[in-house]
């Protein structure tokens, strides 16, 4: 996409001129809100990294609600890649997302679950024809406030031509953030992560992201989940992000889908 000079402006001009491309979408979460200043923006792609069971899906899930807040009348499209789309969960949320507003009767009438619009894509290929073809199609008639990828890391897991699967990646997220320009919507993917060792001491085992450097370039702002065991609590640390600085806050399971921990 050719860019077009729109003339310089000052920094502070820069948020009142452009308000839309760079606003945010809540979490639905607090804590989370807290850590990101305001949420996920309509710009880049944003990752959530975490251990099995500590949340993404639940988060994904909290984050598909709320955007149906902040953004009336718009829809959320949310891409499965490792599991069926969890419908009963989401349901179950929603009825308790409707139970935190007894006096409202716009929120007791919307049926959210009917704006979430669901695709599952297991290998590269479908998930490329649904970034490349599907979503474009779908932009042109229905206004969406996030694209929910859950997850990134299954598609491409078994690639073994790395060179290929970087040039993918880079091609996957150049598309997004054209989409973006043209549509303004925010973009949340999860990621897996595996472990690593210190190949010097041969300890200080750590979890990482999955899909390597030529991954983690393209993204935007990155959140790191993990869980204790044997306990509801879960722990959210900052990454990275332009605007973000290193911290932490924490977080646990109910009803709701995820709330900040008492």
């Amino acid at each position: 996409m050719e860019s077009v000079f729109e003339g310089f402006c000052t920094g502070s001009e820069v948020l009142t001129k452009y308000a839309d491309r760079w606003s945010k979408v809540s979490f639905g979460v607090p804590v989370l809100d807290r850590l990101t200043g305001g949420g996920i923006s309509c710009r880049g792609i944003f990752e959530l990294a975490g251990d099995p069971g500590a949340g993404k899906t639940q988060i994904a899930l909290k984050l598909a609600l709320s955007a149906q807040h902040g953004v009336p009348g718009s829809s959320v499209v949310y891409i499965c890649t490792e599991h069926l789309f969890p419908s009963s969960r989401l349901l179950q949320m929603e009825a308790a997302h409707k139970r935190q507003y007894p006096e409202d009767d716009t929120v007791h009438a919307h049926n959210f679950a009917d704006h979430i619009l669901v695709e599952h894509a297991r290998c590269v290929p479908t998930l490329l024809t649904c970034l490349f073809d599907q979503l474009p199609k779908l932009l042109e008639k229905t206004k969406i406030s996030v694209l929910i990828i859950d997850s990134i890391t299954s598609p491409f897991v078994e690639e073994k031509n790395y060179i290929q699967r970087a040039e993918t990646f880079r091609s996957l997220v150049h598309r997004l953030h054209h989409l973006q320009e043209q549509h303004n919507f925010a973009t949340l993917v999860t990621n897996q992560v595996r472990s690593v060792i210190d190949s010097a001491t041969l300890d200080d085992q750590r979890n990482v992201p999955a899909l390597g450097l030529a991954w983690s370039t393209l993204v935007h702002t990155r959140l790191q989940l993990s869980r204790k065991m044997n306990s509801n609590e879960r722990r959210c640390c900052v990454v990275f992000g332009p605007s973000l600085t290193p911290k932490h806050g924490f977080y646990q399971i109910n009803e709701l889908g995820p709330v900040d921990a008492i």
